[in-house]
């Protein structure tokens, strides 16, 4: 699976939980312990039970939280 960075992220697109676990360097459940807490909003699409994080809230976490996208290796 490809690393987002940060320029890449799109403020209105829709990412999956594991996108954001993989971007943010968390583990899947640590990603679902923030939107517990209210620190990531999600939505659903209608009729279904996938859960999508906004590219907004991923870049409003990251500028409140300190968080840096995890690099991509060479």
């Amino acid at each position: 699976m490809e690393t987002l960075e940060p320029h890449k992220i799109e403020p209105k697109k829709f990412y999956s939980l594991k996108d954001v676990a993989t971007f943010l360097n968390l583990s899947y459940v640590t990603v679902l312990k923030l939107k517990k807490q209210g620190l990531l909003s999600d939505t659903r699409k209608s009729g279904e039970k996938k859960i999508y994080i906004s590219g907004q809230n991923i870049l409003d976490y990251m500028n409140s939280s300190g968080k840096k996208a995890k690099k991509k290796k060479k």
